[in-house]
Formats: C-alpha cells, structure tokens, sequence
C-alpha cells in the first residue's frame, strides 16, 4: 500500500549538492523508461545551454539491451541517447546559440536524424525542463555537464501517473507547444 502511494506522488523533488548520484540517477531511470515506448508525441529538451556529457554507466553492459548500437562502450552519451530515442518518438531540442550549444548542434547535425529537430530561442532564454508523454522534469538544471555532475541543482520531476501529474505534463505541453511554433 505505501509503495503504491508512493508512485502516486504529484511530484518528486531531487537535490544535488554537486558531484552526488540522485541527480543523474532520475535522469538516466526516467529517460531509459522512453526507450521501452513508441508514441506518436514528441518529447521536449529544453535548456539555454545544452551539451555532451555520459547520461549512462554502461561498464558492465547493464544497458546494451537498450543500446545495442552502443553496447560494446562503457559511456553511452547523451546525444547518443537522442539518436536512439529519436527512433521511438520525435525529439525537439530548444536551446539558445551559445558557444556550449551550438557545439552540441553541431554534433546532432554530423549524425542527422529525421526525428530529432532544433530551434534556437533568444539569448534571454532561460527555460529548463525534459518533457515527456510520461513525465516532466524542470527545475534549475541546465542540460550540460555542469548542471548533471557539477553543479547543485534542484529538479521536480512529475509523473502521469496521476491526475495532478498528468494536469502538469499537459499544460507543459501547451506551453513548450506554442514556443516550438514561434521559433525559427
């Protein structure tokens, strides 16, 4: 009963106090969970500064079903995580023309993927959040090395799994939706 209460929450809130393991622990479960599902609705990066860093430990093959392409690395990347998932469902990236983005841009450009598109939004873009059919998680994370390993952060992570959840995720949804149209 109490577990399944838990999984019920409206949200989860995660701290990181810099180089701790909660963190990068929600965003690899979270994220690996949209590998197991095919949807039609596209899932949202947004993050004024965006780049490369190792999303999953993969040193003992723990993760070579869910990246078989990958399977003999001990680092599976981020933007190699972007290329799989864009093979389940349309990935949108937006995220402003710094230097640490447009280097990320540039590799998701050198291995193009149909679904996976990127909009750059004005320098004074500050928005933060992973948005998915699933869940959402925003906060104060940018979506780069610093803001997983590094820096402290705090993330509230919100699951479909209930109404309130589901009421977030949607009207998230609206709003990434209408910003998407409006950027170039």
């Amino acid at each position: 009963m109490a577990l399944e209460q838990e999984f019920r929450q409206e949200s989860r809130d995660v701290w990181s106090h810099g180089s701790g393991q909660q963190l990068r622990d929600l965003l690899a479960s979270s994220l690996s969970t949209l590998l197991l599902l095919e949807d039609e609705k596209h899932a949202y990066f947004s993050s004024p500064w965006i780049s490369d860093f190792v999303l999953f430990e993969n040193h003992f093959g723990q993760f070579s079903t869910l990246f078989p392409e990958f399977a003999d690395q001990t680092e599976i990347r981020f933007s190699n995580y972007l290329i799989c998932l864009a093979k389940k469902l349309p990935v949108r990236v937006i995220t402003t023309n710094s230097e640490v983005s447009a280097g990320f841009r540039s590799h998701l450009e050198l291995r193009p993927s149909a679904n996976i598109q990127v909009r750059a939004a004005p320098d004074e873009y500050h928005e933060k959040g992973i948005l998915a059919p699933s869940f959402y998680i925003e906060g104060s994370m940018n979506i780069t090395y610093s803001g997983v390993y590094v820096r402290g952060e705090k993330v509230t992570y919100h699951s479909a799994r209930n109404p309130q959840g589901a009421s977030k995720i949607s009207a998230a949804y609206l709003e990434y939706d209408r910003r998407w149209s409006i950027l170039k």
